[in-house]
């Protein structure tokens, strides 16, 4: 039986704004199995990136518990949580922040030069995610010779090319057509199901959510 991944416990945030205090998250209650691809979904301002934020340890939680793989994250200093992010956390967002000047396989291959990978086991290990992501035969594209779809899975690419434990995703086809929205969801489904990756995703695409092992929606 997989264990516990992510567990929130009546965590609350709010926000200050023009002087008052605006609730963004009440009491939420999550968890999260290891191996499992969430969704949550929910209307503008409901709370989606923030309960990301939280769980990824960039936005604090005013009340209540954050525990990722049984340890309590609730208090940690800042640098702490920087170096817990740094090795549990992949993320992809809507933008996909690709470096303009780097082809496809150096901006994969980056975090892993990053965190102390000489240059060729880099590039090795980034045409391995690459061709996953049938991206191989564009490794040495740039991004604007890249279509939308194939900048995103680059992204993609790049997010878990360190083999994080759990892929943060932020509406990460917002900016995709439906046809190509459900192919990247699909190399990504199957990248997670071959590794076993834990992916909690914030999404308005219906169909996509409806496609995870589990949708938590936020009103």
């Amino acid at each position: 039986m997989c264990s516990s991944a992510i567990e929130l416990s009546n965590v609350s945030k709010s926000y200050l704004q023009g002087g008052k205090d605006i609730c963004v998250l009440k009491n939420i209650n999550l968890n999260v199995r290891e191996g499992e691809l969430i969704s949550i979904t929910g209307p503008s301002g409901s709370g989606k990136t923030t309960l990301l934020n939280i769980i990824a340890l960039i936005d604090s939680l005013d009340t209540g518990k954050l525990n990722v793989f049984g340890k309590d994250l609730s208090n940690l200093t800042d640098k702490q949580k920087s170096t817990f992010r740094k090795n549990n956390f992949g993320f992809v967002y809507q933008s996909n922040n690709l470096f303009d000047d780097f082809n496809a396989i150096e901006n994969v291959a980056l975090p892993l030069i990053l965190n102390g990978y000489n240059k060729n086991d880099a590039y090795k290990e980034s045409e391995n995610i690459l061709n996953k992501f049938g991206l191989l035969d564009r490794k040495t594209h740039f991004p604007n010779a890249l279509s939308g779809g194939e900048q995103q899975r680059v992204a993609i690419a790049r997010a878990i090319v360190n083999k994080p434990k759990i892929v943060i995703a932020d509406e990460p086809t917002g900016n995709l057509d439906k046809d190509n929205s459900l192919i990247i969801f699909d190399y990504l489904m199957k990248y997670v199901d071959s590794e076993k990756l834990t992916v909690i995703m914030a999404t308005h695409n219906n169909e996509l959510a409806n496609k995870c092992n589990k949708e938590i929606k936020l009103v």
